[in-house]
């Protein structure tokens, strides 16, 4: 359901394999949480791709199936809500950068995946939606929080509120796409995006990415100091004096991720 593929180049190639939909289940989602704890602690991947099996989904949310047995049971929070949410967060948290390359529709939970990554580039046929205001709902696995982070409240509300497709043209111009590319296209653009992240210092990134979700909610004040102790590791690290002696000496430099 889900696979887990290690490049030699440092990528991981995580893609959900339950076409043509990739729709999630319970079942999927926890294959995919033991994904996530696996790509964590393995300090040979240092970067991500996130993808789809198929050309017909990136991933189309919940299969929607397992929805009347919870609602009977009033457990869909506690059997499926908040596990999403945990597992959501588990791939926005981890150390690693990630880049979600998608084809076909990006729907629901599927885009709500899409935003947990750092970077999605998309094909430029595609077309992504949060229709769960369809179904009487909204997107409960964390799009209500991400999206507007993304693109911002009034554009986020517009998608949420209507739950219509937009175009991967209209994405990309708001931001939710870093970059449209030919549908053929799509998994290589990805592996080569991640392959040049994966040659930077993985110390100075891990610590980056904590910093985004750090400074959030901090004054600037707080996050300065966070940014000075932050920074203060980094220049510990053997990467920082291979970079700078490496620029002095006018060659390539050759990091171990240290």
């Amino acid at each position: 359901m889900v696979i887990l593929e290690r490049r030699k180049d440092g990528v991981a190639i995580l893609t959900l394999n339950r076409p043509p939909l990739n729709l999630f289940t319970l079942a999927m989602t926890r294959v995919f949480d033991q994904r996530l704890r696996e790509i964590g602690t393995d300090s040979s991947i240092r970067s991500v791709v996130l993808t789809g099996a198929g050309d017909r989904a990136f991933g189309a949310g919940s299969d929607i199936k397992e929805f009347p047995e919870y609602i009977e049971k009033g457990t869909v929070i506690d059997a499926k809500l908040r596990y999403e949410n945990e597992v959501c967060n588990r791939l926005e948290d981890l150390p690693q950068p990630t880049v979600a390359a998608m084809r076909g529709v990006a729907l629901g939970g599927g885009l709500e995946l899409a935003l947990c990554c750092d970077f999605r580039i998309g094909a430029n046929d595609m077309k992504l939606a949060l229709p769960e205001i369809k179904l009487g709902v909204y997107p409960g696995g964390g799009g209500l929080i991400r999206l507007p982070r993304v693109i911002g409240d009034s554009r986020a509300k517009e998608i949420m509120f209507l739950g219509e497709f937009i175009s991967a043209e209209q994405a990309l111009g708001w931001g939710l796409l870093n970059r449209m590319v030919p549908k053929e296209d799509v998994l290589s653009a990805a592996v080569e995006f991640a392959a040049a992240l994966a040659k930077r210092p993985a110390r100075a990134i891990q610590i980056m990415k904590k910093g985004f979700r750090d400074f959030a909610n901090k004054s600037r004040e707080e996050a300065v100091e966070i940014s000075l102790a932050m920074s203060e590791v980094v220049f510990g690290t053997e990467d920082a004096k291979e970079g700078v002696d490496a620029f002095l000496r006018k060659r390539d430099p050759e990091y171990k991720h240290l």
